[in-house]
């Protein structure tokens, strides 16, 4: 006789730059292993295409982790890790004494945990003629190749999130230009256009968490601001 099967609670959650309503199921052991083991390797690119794998089985296959947002596919982690494993995760903090290496652990309630920030307009000038219209970045725009070298990094992503070049005559589709093209543009930015165009993802709302703890080394209070993925995973 076949063992029994059990049949897993659906949830549903509204993804916050996405706007679409999702339906997701908690992870078991099995996908849970996954995760511990890429949180054991202390590895970013390891932990995205975790989350992303997960992301997949835990809403039945409709959503493809590759095209959300970040901050929805941050949103919707932590919505389903909630569910599966608590409300509440304890986070490890640094003393803000410079002087101090000590560290101080913070419980908080991931329910708690907010969208801070208002949605930039994603059409910059960097001229008076001339502007680009941007997306919000996905996970499949983390280029893992240029991971230690941060100023690789800005520019493979803003290649991947330009959406169109505009100027006063006409709209140019990005993704109708060859990729020689699309460097040429990038590279012959000035810095002043640059910053005014790497603003626009400083500026994206993010997941964040006020904290306060006290210092296991020091003794010390600890105030930190918790955000990202990588904070919460």
């Amino acid at each position: 006789m076949a063992l029994p099967k059990q049949q897993s609670p659906k949830y549903k959650c509204i993804l916050p730059s996405d706007k679409r309503e999702v339906e997701y199921r908690p992870f078991q052991v099995k996908e849970q292993k996954v995760l511990m083991m890429a949180q054991e390797q202390e590895d970013d690119a390891a932990m995205f295409r975790a989350v992303k794998d997960l992301i997949g089985s835990v809403t039945f296959g409709k959503v493809k982790a590759d095209t959300l947002p970040i901050l929805d596919m941050e949103y919707l982690f932590l919505k389903i890790r909630s569910k599966s494993i608590g409300e509440t995760a304890n986070i490890v903090v640094n003393c803000n004494d410079s002087e101090c290496k000590g560290s101080g652990e913070a419980v908080i309630n991931l329910d708690d945990v907010e969208v801070v920030g208002e949605e930039p307009d994603n059409k910059i000038m960097i001229s008076d003629e001339l502007g680009v219209e941007l997306r919000y970045p996905r996970i499949s725009d983390v280029q893992e190749e240029d991971q230690g070298n941060s100023a690789l990094s800005t520019l493979e992503l803003l290649k991947s999130c330009i959406v169109t070049i505009f100027d006063e005559e006409e709209v140019y589709t990005v993704a109708d230009a060859s990729t020689n093209e699309l460097n040429e543009f990038v590279d012959s930015l000035s810095m002043n256009q640059l910053n005014l165009i790497t603003e626009y993802f400083d500026s994206l709302p993010s997941l964040e968490k006020k904290v306060t703890t006290e210092c296991g080394t020091c003794g010390k209070e600890i105030n930190a601001l918790v955000k990202g993925l990588q904070s919460f995973f």
